[in-house]
């Protein structure tokens, strides 16, 4: 009975290691990892490479999915460019079991010994995160040593002998359990761990464990696929890996008494023969794989996009897109989703803004209905991002995380803020001109339209400042400011004098046209509060 939990706790320690790992690889590279990727993605020998680097970095086939699907819709990557990189990173991923079967895990009190002071007693957070990933490979390491003493007494029970035969004559369950397990575990590594130990101590044969490993991979795409099905750009970057991995498998799996003979002679005789042999097989799966692939990658992005077209409009959807609870585990990930889903928001509120003055040229009673309706969408998101963040701050951040985790949820509020104004006020007051039956003046209507466009210009350089972070584009953004209020002034004083002229549609609309301004006005302060954050983050790192 204590093996059995001695072979479950290897599984968890495993697990843990893997975890630690991916943890401390965030802490020292945090954010980086996203221009890591940008990067990359430029050509595709580079895009093949530096995924092969960034995995090694972020050994987490999840965090990689990620920051490519970010990659993809922030613009700068092709789905073409990522498939290349998920190509190289899957390679990258194999040096994890390497390590594993080349009986390295003897090593793991050294890992262990330099990373429990660096984790307890650093400061900062590059030191703290090297200790972490340290213990994480320690952990991962120990674990082959659990669970090779856990599975050695297997061999003497008739019974798991006799089950494992049967596994063994059926290769195709032994693959599909190797493909289950990790879906359940959400980690490849874990899966093919688990055949090293138990080819180590004999208790199945190298045959058998190839059939997990084999498993493992599929699993992989199987994982990104469900993990990913919400969003269009995860399901054809995972289908295209699943895709990939599957021709793979049926290809090797008839060759596999040919591959094992081939390579063979790369293993050195002795006890880690058949679980170096083990993961040569991974390897040389996976660089077959991003070889074969590397010149089809155009057809079949093509004909991923053909299979999974994007939707004609995304006006209709409702709720949030991107928050995806499975980043946050790592926060510059988690931090990125939650930026993209601030850009959806902000969007939604720009639209509400544009069609805001349609409602004061058209009089649609019914447009009013749909830009209330849209308010009630931004008051659903902007709840869903302070969930999502809320739950990242249970974390601990690093200093530069935490600021950026401030501004995004004051930028969210001040979005909320904007769709209730529109909501509110502008709406209420294109409704009492409806009502009321009155038209501006000529003059009025193009004053009123000209200030309109200049708010949704400073929109538009709110959205790109903050999506950039760039301090040039605050600097602008607040000059806008000023020139806006200064403008809102002279309109308001050119109204006046319109009254003193005595013009009937001036009068009509006089209450109207001033609250106008007056909200414009406001919603353009809200606008300008995204400057300051990026403004006191680039003192703050100068």
């Amino acid at each position: 009975m204590l093996s059995y939990f001695n072979f479950l706790s290897g599984i968890a320690l495993m697990l843990f290691g893997i975890r630690s790992l991916r943890k401390g690889s965030d802490r020292v590279f945090g954010a980086k990892f996203r221009s890591l990727v940008q990067a990359a993605a430029k050509g595709p020998l580079r895009a093949l490479l530096g995924g092969f680097l960034i995995s090694i970095l972020a050994p987490s086939s999840t965090a990689m999915s990620l920051l490519s699907v970010e990659a993809v819709s922030a613009g700068y990557a092709t789905l073409r460019q990522i498939l290349v990189l998920m190509l190289g990173a899957n390679v990258g991923f194999t040096i994890t079991v390497q390590l594993l079967a080349f009986k390295f895990y003897v090593y793991n009190a050294v890992f262990i010994a330099v990373g429990v002071p660096l984790y307890l007693f650093s400061r900062r957070q590059i030191s703290l995160g090297a200790g972490q990933a340290l213990l994480g490979i320690g952990f991962l390491l120990l674990a082959i040593q659990v669970l090779s003493a856990a599975v050695a007494p297997l061999r003497e029970s008739a019974d798991i002998l006799e089950l494992i035969r049967v596994l063994e004559n059926h290769p195709l369950w032994l693959t599909l359990l190797a493909i289950a397990l990790q879906v359940v575990v959400q980690s490849s590594t874990t899966a093919i761990g688990i055949g090293i130990a138990l080819c180590s101590q004999h208790v199945i044969r190298v045959e058998a464990a190839l059939a997990i490993v084999i498993g493992a991979n599929i699993g992989i795409g199987v994982t990104s696929f469900i993990a990913g099905f919400s969003q269009i750009d995860t399901r054809r970057m995972a289908l295209g890996i699943l895709f990939m991995k599957l021709v793979g498998a049926a290809v090797i799996v008839p060759m596999m008494p040919w591959v094992i003979r081939l390579l063979e002679p790369l293993s050195l005789p002795g006890k880690t023969h058949d679980t170096q042999l083990i993961a040569n097989v991974h390897t040389a799966f996976n660089i077959a794989l991003a070889l074969v692939f590397l010149p089809l990658v155009p057809l079949m992005s093509r004909a991923l996009e053909k299979w999974i077209p994007s939707p004609t409009s995304a006006g209709g959807q409702v709720g949030v897109r991107y928050l995806d609870p499975s980043a946050l585990e790592s926060p510059a990930l988690a931090l990125g989703q939650a930026t993209r889903e601030i850009l959806h928001m902000a969007d939604i509120v720009r639209e509400m803004l544009r069609n805001a003055y349609r409602c004061f040229e058209e009089g649609s009673e019914t447009l009013c209905e749909e830009v209330r309706q849209e308010d009630d969408k931004v008051d659903a998101i902007n709840n869903e991002i302070k969930s999502y963040i809320t739950r990242l701050s249970e974390q601990a951040l690093s200093t530069e995380d935490s600021r950026r985790e401030i501004a995004l949820l004051g930028f969210a509020n001040e979005l909320e803020n904007i769709g209730d104004i529109v909501d509110k006020n502008l709406i209420e007051l294109a409704e009492k001109k409806i009502t009321l039956r009155v038209e501006f003046s000529r003059e009025g209507r193009v004053e009123l339209e000209g200030y309109f466009q200049k708010v949704l210009e400073n929109f538009e350089i709110a959205i790109s400042a903050f999506a950039s972070q760039d301090k040039i584009l605050a600097d602008q953004l607040l000059r806008h400011k000023h020139r806006i209020n200064e403008l809102e002034r002279d309109l308001r004083n050119r109204h006046f004098r319109r009254l003193h002229a005595g013009l009937t549609e001036s009068f009509e609309t006089s209450a109207v046209h001033l609250d106008v301004l007056t909200n414009l006005k406001r919603i353009n302060s809200h606008l300008t509060a995204a400057a300051y954050p990026i403004l006191e983050n680039g003192r703050a790192g100068s």
